[in-house]
């Protein structure tokens, strides 16, 4: 599970991607709803579920990947509401693709669950 998660940076690092976890979510709440109709009701479900996870931090690799799969089908199922859409859609993706390659840093459920342990070496204290 560590080499999916890869690192868990602290300080400044970690406080970034915080920052950068709540923006997406941010966005990822309200996103969807570019388009509206009944289809578009599920991709807001999903997406809000994905922001969620991202926010809290767990499981974020796969929380971002489901994310980016909202994302193209919401801009499939849009059509390219916009003559913008695309660039916002595209933007999005990067973000998310970033977040899950980097991980979701100290301040996250997954560092907690799956973060550094300190090996102690040596004789059990009495």
């Amino acid at each position: 599970m560590q080499r999916l998660l890869g690192t868990f940076p602290n300080r400044s690092a970690g406080l970034a991607l915080l920052i950068l976890r709540l923006a997406v979510a941010a966005a990822l709440m309200s996103g969807a709803r570019l388009c509206f109709g009944p289809e578009t009701e599920v991709l807001l479900a999903l997406s809000r579920i994905a922001a969620v996870l991202i926010i809290v931090g767990w499981y974020t690799p796969l929380a971002a990947a489901s994310a980016v799969a909202v994302s193209l089908c919401s801009f499939w199922v849009c059509g390219g509401f916009g003559p913008d859409a695309w660039r916002i859609h595209a933007l999005m993706i990067a973000i998310l693709v970033a977040i899950g390659l980097l991980g979701a840093g100290a301040y996250s459920v997954d560092a907690r669950l799956y973060g550094r342990r300190r090996l102690v070496v040596g004789r059990p204290a009495r």
